[in-house]
């Protein structure tokens, strides 16, 4: 056994669809910058980005290289001597795919190392997640199948860099036209986990491991279709073809099965909520990260810092901000969502994301409220340009009947100003029209 996949992984073209596969991944996991990856430094999310990579771009090159592979016997005309042979068609085809995985399998695991060790640069806890990488090692045997059994059966050598193609456009479609219906067909059965998880998801491990159970019991069903489909002397044994198809049918059953409350957690559960999150404290104002972003501590300190120098003395404002996903205590308002959109973000960004968090929200379902002072504009696009203002901030310009109205507003005492950016704050948070503009 040993002996003959040996063989076959030195006569097949995967070696050479492994070392094109290593060059694109070094470079795809080696390069981007850690301050602007969205992924470099969440654990789950790296592990996501390294099997969406498999899935998107190892698979389809992978299924291609051993399509081409098991046309072998049709090129050299061995097909009626492989139907003689002592091994069954199943036998036969998957040797072709275990080979092909032998080679895909140690990159995948190149890749993971790629990706896992720039996120242990940035992160400051040591917590990987390794039930996406099941599913992308699962749905890679899944598509390496179905190229093995194309170039067994096609009689076309232009048929197998189609295979490749398909795959890419099936996986492309699905992402495009699945829409919010996930865990309906056929998404839930193509588990291509294209998705962003931020420290307020993890994965459903159970859920994960399922999909990789049924990509593989399709997978290893496929690769008995062309010794069913062939003579009698090389059909697969029909107990061990029973067993397979079962562990696929209970799979799927158990995926189609479940539905989730919101579509985005199909594959993933909300994060159980902290003891206590780390927090930064700056002049009375709080900001509180997931402990696993504690790594985040001090660009929040001095976004804290900036906020408090450019528009502390502006009443009305949110002062307690917590991390996307992070229960806030009850009883403590007004408290704002601080998004963290990527893992190593600047103090800039920092800044600017709590000084657009720290303006009132109206509460959900709340219509906006026109203000005819400043064109008809809802009155929160007012309180946010004279905050920006404050603070020296770049603002939208929307037009010259608002931008009049905001040179006006700007002109009056600035105790008259106080008061408004005052009242306007409380009647935003009530869904209540702000008051008239002072002139």
């Amino acid at each position: 056994m040993i002996r003959m996949l040996w063989t076959e992984m030195r006569r097949g073209e995967s070696r050479w669809i492994a070392a094109l596969m290593t060059a694109v991944g070094a470079w795809y996991f080696l390069s981007p910058d850690t301050a602007t990856s969205d992924w470099i430094g969440w654990w789950t999310q790296t592990a996501v980005e390294v099997q969406i990579f498999a899935v998107m771009v190892m698979g389809p090159l992978v299924s291609t290289g051993a399509a081409w592979t098991a046309g072998r016997v049709r090129r050299h005309r061995t097909l009626a001597w492989a139907e003689t042979t002592a091994r069954s068609g199943w036998e036969q085809t998957f040797m072709v795919w275990l080979s092909a995985m032998a080679w895909a399998l140690p990159v995948y695991a190149l890749f993971a190392v790629m990706a896992f060790s720039r996120t242990a640069g940035v992160s400051a806890v040591t917590e990987p997640a390794w039930s996406p990488l099941v599913i992308g090692a699962a749905m890679v045997g899944l598509q390496t199948a179905v190229g093995v059994v194309v170039g067994v059966l096609s009689p076309s050598r232009i048929a197998v860099p189609f295979v490749g193609l398909g795959w890419y456009a099936a996986l492309v479609g699905l992402a495009l036209f699945a829409g919010e219906q996930r865990s309906a067909m056929p998404w839930a059965l193509v588990p291509a986990l294209d998705v962003h998880w931020d420290m307020a998801f993890q994965p459903n491990a159970g859920r994960l491991l399922t999909g990789a159970v049924w990509c593989l019991a399709c997978g290893l069903l496929l690769l008995a279709v062309p010794g069913l489909l062939r003579g009698r002397a090389v059909r697969p044994a029909l107990g061990t073809l029973l067993s397979v198809t079962l562990a696929a049918v209970l799979a799927a059953g158990a995926l189609f099965t479940f539905r989730a409350p919101l579509p985005e957690l199909y594959w993933a559960v909300r994060t159980p909520q902290p003891e206590k999150p780390v927090c930064a404290t700056e002049s009375g104002a709080t900001a509180c990260l997931w402990p696993a972003d504690r790594h985040l501590l001090p660009e929040v300190e001095v976004a804290l810092q900036r906020v408090h120098r450019s528009v502390g003395s502006v009443p009305g404002l949110t002062r307690t901000f917590y991390e996307r996903g992070l229960t806030a205590p009850a009883g403590r308002a007004p408290t704002a969502e601080l998004p963290v959109y990527v893992p190593g973000m600047t103090r800039d960004g920092m800044t600017q994301d709590m000084l657009a968090a720290s303006l009132p929200q109206p509460p959900a379902g709340c219509s906006p409220h026109p203000l005819k002072e400043i064109g008809d504009y809802p009155g929160t696009f007012l309180f946010e340009a004279v905050v920006r203002h404050r603070a020296q901030a770049q603002s939208s310009y929307w037009g010259d009947t608002f931008a009049a109205a905001l040179e006006r507003f700007l002109k009056a005492p600035k105790a008259e100003q106080d008061r408004w950016l005052k009242a306007a704050a409380e009647d935003i948070r009530a869904c209540r029209p702000v008051p008239a503009p002072p002139r």
